[in-house]
């Protein structure tokens, strides 16, 4: 039986992305055409500018965290990488929304609606993205033995 390996040579968040980003932006185009159908063109305004900031939230964070960790295999890096990023997002996250609850032409049902199905959408790419890249959960030593026991250390 053979192991298959993440793509070797092209960073593993990079094809996270690419899985992911498509997907979300098609179903995010879609979700404002029907609101601009129910909602109006302010609607539908609202609905991309909603979607624009799901994008940008979840892609910058995983581009960020491929640009740190280009090891997969060192979870303490991945981990203190992973919640630093997620924080200044978030942070950034309430920055945008205070703006926008202040601009009253804005509609942000619309863009609420918009932003849960582009999350909802991402959430399901990014698994089905980290499912096909075939992440090892261990590495085979070079002599076939099992990596997980080590006996002639005893």
């Amino acid at each position: 039986m053979t192991q298959q390996t993440a793509p070797q040579g092209d960073n593993l968040f990079h094809v996270v992305l690419r899985g992911a980003l498509l997907p979300t932006a098609v179903a995010g185009v879609l979700t404002s055409i029907v609101l601009a159908f129910f909602r109006g063109v302010d609607g539908g305004v609202a609905g991309l500018i909603g979607v624009a900031i799901g994008l940008a939230f979840f892609a910058s964070g995983l581009f960020i965290v491929g640009r740190f960790v280009k090891d997969t295999t060192e979870p303490m890096l991945f981990m203190a990488v992973g919640m630093a990023v997620y924080f200044a997002q978030v942070l950034l996250l309430l920055g945008v929304l205070v703006i926008a609850r202040r601009i009253e032409v804005f509609d942000s049902y619309a863009a609420g609606i918009a932003l849960l199905v582009s999350v909802l959408v991402w959430q399901g790419a990014q698994m089905r993205a980290w499912r096909r890249a075939r992440v090892p959960v261990y590495r085979e030593r070079a002599d076939g033995a099992d990596s997980t026991l080590d006996r002639s250390a005893s």
